[in-house]
């Protein structure tokens, strides 16, 4: 008898040792168990390379679970064992990654491991996705409970968070960890079963950035609508996004600098609720360069003393003080109007060189081809928060339009406003002239957004910023 219970011992270790390895569950709702091996026999022409892909694994994997040296070593009819945890790509979806969506919540839409998501994509970085991109999805994919993403805070538990968003301890642990506790909780991703579906952390549950991409000296228009009030805040080119709350979606916009390198930037926004809790996600924004001409500009000698740089930068310095005010409110309704009915001489963007110098500035505004004396006319409501002549612009026009929009107006022979005065549109601001740095006769338009000279055409036309995503009253 000692003999047969010491040989089924052995037997049951041997049995034991041999048993294929579990998959390491590395995150809240992702499937664990053994890894699925598939028989595949090289056919003619085939490769490792065009094997790992339709399988959905990697070369690296085939040659380990094979013992094969040497990956372009391969013959048909050779039998090899295929480690895949993606199934077959002919049975893999495609989804195009949407503004503010994150690898977690398309993975749990799809009801996939988001690991074999990013592997499926080879994505280097799985946090960082970008607007517009396609995503494959592997077919094995199993259906998605129904609910909201969370983001678990400090000091949070499962069943503190199973009371406060009316579901069951058990439905919370069976959805999100297969009925086992967790070791750790603050900063895992869970899904909150029976709350209205949302593939983004709460309290996000939509974000619309447009346009994507976006140019150089444009406006990106962002709109964000939450599950409950929120602080939002937001970063994008090192430089803060304020948010303004409209019939309960939150706008915002940013200015592109002209100057802006092409590529991929990432805006950055957090929501803070009422009891402190915050969330952050992550999108990703691609600036594409924009279509801009060269003009020389010959200065008079007569006013070759307006290009000494002390002068140029101590009125860049009062204009900031003005261009980088943030107001609540907005006074605008719908496209703005142009501030004169006249002919463009020189369009926004432009790379100029002054006096046969390097093109290393540009056409800040939008010049008009008109006649001195003519009148100016407020493209929009808003107030007059600067009234005063320059010694670069001339006698000098700005108009604060809410939520960090505003315009100047350079170059007029009288001001016809003062500072603190509202304005409607069409009302006169000021008069055309030939004042400070200017050759001859014109309006020169300036239209800040967030601090950042933009094309104020593009806040005309009727499918501008202005009239993105329902802003009229």
């Amino acid at each position: 008898m000692r003999k047969v219970l010491t040989f089924l011992c052995v037997l049951f270790l041997l049995q034991f040792a041999s048993a294929p390895a579990l998959a390491q569950s590395g995150g809240p709702g992702e499937e664990s168990g053994p890894i699925p091996i598939r028989e595949h026999i090289v056919a003619p022409g085939e490769t490792l390379f065009s094997i790992a892909r339709r399988y959905g694994t990697t070369v690296d994997a085939i040659a380990h679970a094979n013992q094969i040296p040497d990956p372009r070593q391969i013959y048909a009819g050779q039998r090899l064992l295929i480690p895949s945890a993606l199934g077959p790509v002919e049975a893999w979806k495609t989804h195009v990654v949407r503004p503010g969506e994150t690898i977690q919540g398309i993975a749990r839409q799809y009801g996939v491991d988001w690991r074999k998501l990013a592997l499926a994509n080879a994505l280097i970085n799985p946090s960082l996705l970008t607007a517009g991109r396609v995503l494959r999805i592997p077919g094995n994919t199993k259906m998605a409970l129904p609910g909201a993403l969370h983001v678990v805070q400090p000091g949070e538990t499962f069943t503190r968070l199973a009371f406060q968003r009316r579901t069951s301890v058990w439905d919370l642990l069976e959805a999100n960890w297969n009925g086992r506790p967790p070791l750790d909780l603050p900063g895992m991703w869970l899904l909150i079963p029976g709350a209205r579906p949302s593939w983004m952390p709460a309290p996000f549950q939509q974000i619309d950035v447009h346009p994507l991409p976006i140019s150089q000296g444009d406006t990106l228009v962002i709109a964000i609508r939450t599950d409950r009030p929120v602080t939002l805040q937001g970063t994008l080119f090192d430089r803060p996004v304020y948010f303004a709350e409209e019939n309960g979606v939150y706008y915002a916009l940013v200015g592109v600098h002209a100057f802006t390198d092409p590529g991929v930037y990432e805006l950055t926004l957090t929501a803070t609720d009422g009891n402190g809790a915050t969330t952050a996600v992550g999108v990703e924004v691609l600036v594409t360069e924009g279509t801009y001409g060269h003009e020389r500009i010959d200065v008079p000698p007569s006013r070759a003393n307006l290009l000494d740089p002390q002068v140029i930068a101590a009125e860049r310095e009062r204009l900031r003080q003005v261009r980088s005010l943030f107001t609540p409110q907005r006074y605008w309704n719908g496209p703005f109007r142009l501030p004169v009915e006249a002919a463009i001489s020189s369009v926004f963007g432009t790379r100029r060189s002054y006096n046969g110098g390097p093109y290393n500035s540009y056409h800040e505004g939008v010049d008009f081809d008109v006649g001195a004396g003519a009148a100016v006319y407020a493209p929009a409501d808003g107030v007059v928060v600067l009234a005063e002549p320059l010694a670069v612009r001339g006698n000098a026009v700005v108009i604060d339009h809410g939520w960090g929009v505003l315009t100047g107006y350079w170059h007029l022979s009288r001001i016809e406003v003062t500072v603190g005065q509202q304005v409607r549109t069409g009302d006169i601001i000021g008069r055309v002239g030939n004042t400070g740095l200017s050759t001859g006769a014109h309006l020169h338009w300036d239209f800040w957004v967030g601090g950042i000279n933009v094309n104020g055409l593009r806040w005309t036309a009727a499918d501008g910023p202005a009239t993105l995503y329902g802003m009229q009253r």
